[in-house]
């Protein structure tokens, strides 16, 4: 299909010009925010002939088309209606766009972008206290005696189990004297968990349009040794404080804030508004002090009497429901959760749910929910090595299955299995759903609970407790799934029928000439002859020779399957490897005519001389910070020689602005050559990090 059909077919999909507020791309997909999600038709795009996937993120519908991107987007520009659409019309994009989208999706696009930035370190440090969980379990600190009078393992997380108040705090001072080293780095392990309202006052102020340091102050002010003291005064039954203020009483609830997740949220909804209004009122020359200063003065008392208060209780009200329901019937809410993260995660549904886990977390010590979510996140693994097993003859679907399977296992993501794999191919989802569901209402009856967020892998194991009976559920999940894969396919009867036609023949090899003649014809030499001349030139690269690229900036080479992004770990866009950069410039690694440059600077695209053809994508997502850290160096059809700098970045905005900085490194014409490897360790100048063999 030619991109102007193409991009006809798109907009289509898409609803139309007037369902577009706004239209720009990156280096490999569109990004379009619709006026009305529901006018989208995701199936339409999605089957049409290169399209890769569609993803929706960050209130974005994204058309995920690789190197073809450019193109399409130049020729769907020229389409009527669409002449005013492109990427500078901004003030259509923030005007149109959130406004006529569904409030629901709205919240559940704040949710998504607010924790999206902080899962890295909340990971990371919840992986620290599965560690100490998991020393705790063989006995690592020793043994006490507790409450019931028996010998059971120190627990330097949750702290002693014993009836007397006075009693815990001084076995605790023992405890703390004796492992001292380790209770600082449980310090290290809740410190995302602990000041959660900070940092997720600050990303969710980005992502409303407030000031991200007003938004963090907020919360913070109800986190001070100040307002803590003070509700210390508060009455010990009640818990409340009276509060005289201008002649009236106002009753403060003596809530400790500590990890709340909903307070920050609901704070900064109103903060964005608020300092809108107060930059109309306020002139330019006084904004810098008196918006920060009135937005802190007003909403920290608004959130210390009203939004705090309404925002515990709607967490503990949802948190109580839950465990309501969980007390009486454990088998179902394991196997409603199990069942439903598998059409809530596709569709960024599942934030509500984890940000109700972080509060479990925060306030019970432990959580229900995400421990039976474990076993559809192991249901998807298995069916994706079930794939992986049962596709021997299609190399790169398998590829990619063992790759999803691997990131999964590994690393708890589960978005390279769902873009790459099951999505692609929908048989599976009830081989996956069963063994899910039965996986979680096994967990959940077992009473098996989280004591730390992580996402469910091989490696958080002990982060559920009891890990056996965990570790039962994961396996009724991953070898049913697997199971099911082998037993049944995961293509439908028609994807079967022509996958084996195609394999009757040479891979990509054209239709000889002369195909719709008659048998006759076919017979005679003539004819024949006519199909010998009229087949391509084999070309002049003999078969099986090895190019040697090496790295375009410096950095930690990594397999592609490492990059947090679906599209890019699955290889749709090429196959390759990524870079964690150490450096800050990208050059060219061998003469190459540049084939592609962005106005926002974050990626270029390199054909070189024997055929191969490179995409750098410099960070992730970084395509929303219009050009700012870049500076492109050339232009696209310069021809440049190796070593040549092609653009310049600066890593310290791209981590401000919260976007990661791994670097995939594509060779978008992967179709065309017999192997493309990627070779992880150092990344120079001088070390080869991709292998390309010809065909």
């Amino acid at each position: 299909m030619k991109n102007h059909e193409l991009g006809e077919k798109i907009l289509q999909g898409l609803g139309g010009p007037e369902n577009i507020a706004h239209f720009t791309h990156c280096a490999t997909r569109l990004r379009v925010t619709p006026s009305s999600n529901e006018k989208v038709d995701r199936t339409k795009i999605e089957n049409l002939p290169g399209v890769l996937s569609i993803i929706e993120q960050s209130g974005q519908t994204q058309v995920v088309l690789g190197d073809r991107v450019e193109a399409v987007y130049n020729e769907m520009l020229t389409l009527p209606g669409m002449k005013n659409l492109g990427e500078d019309d901004d003030s259509k994009a923030k005007s149109s766009g959130g406004k006529k989208a569904g409030w629901l999706t709205n919240v559940f696009d704040v949710l998504s972008d607010s924790f999206r930035p902080l899962l890295w370190a909340l990971l990371g440090t919840s992986m620290i206290l599965t560690l100490i969980v998991f020393l705790q379990q063989f006995g690592f600190f020793g043994q006490y005696t507790d409450l019931t009078g028996q010998s059971v393992n120190i627990d330097i997380v949750n702290g002693p189990r014993l009836s007397d108040k006075d009693a815990i705090k001084a076995l605790e001072a023992e405890w703390m004297k004796q492992f001292a080293f380790w209770y600082i780095i449980k310090a290290a392990a809740l410190s995302v968990l602990n000041f959660m309202p900070i940092m997720l006052g600050a990303t969710a102020a980005k992502r409303l349009g407030a000031n991200m340091w007003v938004g963090a102050a907020i919360p913070a002010a109800l986190m001070t040794g100040t307002f803590q003291n003070l509700t210390k005064l508060a009455d010990e039954h009640t818990k409340m404080l009276d509060v005289p203020i201008m002649g009236l009483h106002l009753p403060l609830y003596a809530y400790d804030y500590t990890g709340q997740v909903f307070p920050p949220l609901l704070a900064v909804a109103l903060l964005a508004p608020l300092e809108r209004l107060l930059k109309k009122i306020i002139p330019n020359m006084l904004q810098m002090v008196f918006v920060p200063m009135l937005s802190v003065i007003i909403l920290v008392p608004v959130t210390a009497f009203v939004v705090g208060p309404i925002g515990i209780g709607v967490a503990m009200g949802i948190s109580d429901f839950l465990k309501n329901v969980n007390d009486v019937a454990p088998g179902a809410v394991g196997a409603l959760i199990a069942g439903l993260y598998l059409f809530m995660v596709p569709l960024g549904l599942h934030w509500p749910l984890n940000a109700v886990m972080i509060n479990n977390l925060q306030t019970l010590g432990t959580d229900f929910i995400q421990s039976p979510m474990g076993a559809y996140n192991f249901a998807v693994f298995g069916a994706v090595t079930g794939v992986a097993i049962r596709a021997s003859r299609n190399k790169e679907l398998r590829q990619t299955a063992v790759g999803a399977s691997m990131s999964g296992l590994l690393g708890g993501i589960s978005e390279p299995s769902l873009y790459g794999v099951v999505l692609r191919y929908k048989r599976v989802i009830p081989l996956i759903l069963v063994p899910a569901v039965v996986g979680g209402a096994t967990i959940s009856l077992l009473g098996v609970k989280s004591h730390a967020f992580a996402f469910t892998s091989l490696l958080s194991i002990p982060a559920m407790q009891p890990s056996a009976l965990y570790a039962l559920g994961l396996a009724i999940a991953f070898f049913g799934a697997m199971t099911g894969v082998l037993l049944f396919g995961y293509e439908s009867s028609s994807k079967k029928d022509g996958q084996a036609a195609a394999e009757t023949g040479s891979e990509g090899e054209p239709k000889a000439a002369g195909a719709d003649e008659s048998d006759t014809a076919k017979k005679t030499d003539t004819a024949a002859a006519a199909a010998a001349k009229a087949a391509p030139a084999k070309p002049a690269v003999e078969s099986g020779t090895v190019y040697e690229l090496t790295a375009p900036l410096e950095g930690k080479a990594v397999a592609l399957e490492e990059v947090p992004d679906p599209v890019f770990a699955s290889g749709k866009l090429g196959k390759g490897v990524a870079i964690e950069p150490t450096g800050t410039a990208v050059v060219a690694p061998a003469d190459a005519k540049v084939s592609a440059t962005l106005p926002s600077g974050h990626a270029v695209g390199l054909k070189f001389e024997n055929g191969v053809e490179m995409l750098v994508h410099v960070g992730l997502d970084t395509v929303q910070l219009d050009g700012k850290g870049f500076e492109v160096k050339v232009a696209k059809g310069d021809s440049v020689k190796a070593g040549q700098e092609l653009l310049t970045f600066d890593p310290a905005v791209i981590k401000e602005a919260g976007y990661p900085l791994i670097t995939p490194v594509l060779i978008t014409n992967t179709n065309k050559f017999a192997d493309v490897e990627g070779l992880p360790g150092a990344a120079t100048p001088e070390s080869t990090v991709i292998r390309v063999t010809t065909k």
